[in-house]
């Protein structure tokens, strides 16, 4: 293997562990949003390294709560969602820089592949930009009653 090969292969791992890790291992989605409930108290974390935590009862804003569970869990989904494709993207962007490795070398001409592998990930990335967009707004705003 050559030093591209070996960098893709870095990179790739990089950016995918610190994702997964950040994702998993410290629980965190694009929202900033978290939650624990214990008892009748829901805290609200909002933040990743040093999160803001308010808590409240929620025996008095049960149907507020659960729309803020339902949105949060849609964030969570569509982020776990987005990793999958980040995942499958990512190492036709890396190959963008290596003509030589790229897949599809004697069907599709090098600015073809940029294109389609481009195109594919803006359109993804509009897709899902909109739709985390959306998602926090809604989060943001059964969050304030609750808080």
């Amino acid at each position: 293997m050559d030093k591209k090969t070996i960098g893709i292969i870095v990179a790739y791992t990089v950016i995918m562990g610190s994702l997964l890790f950040a994702t998993f291992g410290l629980n965190w989605n694009p929202s900033g949003y978290d939650y624990t409930i214990d008892g009748e108290t829901l805290t609200i974390e909002r933040g990743l390294f040093s999160p803001e935590v308010e808590g409240s009862n929620i025996s008095d804003n049960q149907s507020e709560a659960l729309l803020f569970y339902l949105e949060l869990s849609k964030e969570r989904s569509q982020w776990k969602v987005d990793l999958t494709v980040i995942g499958l993207l990512l190492p036709f962007l890396l190959l963008m820089f290596v003509p030589a490795k790229r897949p599809f070398k004697e069907k599709v001409p090098k600015n073809w592949y940029r294109l389609i592998v481009s195109g594919a990930a803006v359109l993804y990335l509009a897709y899902s930009v909109t739709q985390h967009v959306e998602i926090i707004e809604q989060i943001n705003e059964y969050a304030k009653p609750l808080l």
